[in-house]
């Protein structure tokens, strides 16, 4: 795995970490609608902490283990925070690891 890709992997253990320590972490799945939305994040469906957990890093770990090539450009944080505060539940605590985790994505060959 390059350089670039284990990076964004350790970023996304960060994430996961940071996740379970602030309580934001869930130990059961949301609704599977979330999976079907067509509104970015799932936002109809699922909170974005969930949208996260539930597709966010799962799919860029599968993007990574499967060598697979990573969205040329990635916006996670703008949206996340805009979204995150103020609906009940500060994500503010995640911003530095989502702006990390964007720029590699975006910066990743």
């Amino acid at each position: 795995m390059a350089t670039e890709r284990i990076k964004i992997a350790e970023l996304l253990l960060d994430l996961e970490c940071l996740m379970r320590q602030r309580g934001f972490w869930s130990h059961s799945p949301p609704p599977s609608s979330g999976y079907l939305s067509q509104v970015p994040f799932a936002t109809d469906c699922w909170s974005l902490e969930q949208w996260l957990q539930f597709t966010f890093i799962p799919k860029i770990r599968a993007i990574l283990e499967g060598n697979e090539p990573l969205p040329e450009r990635c916006s996670v944080a703008p949206m996340v925070m805009s979204q995150g505060c103020g609906v009940g539940i500060d994500l503010t605590c995640l911003e530095p690891l989502l702006k990390a985790l964007d720029e590699a994505i975006s910066q990743a060959p």
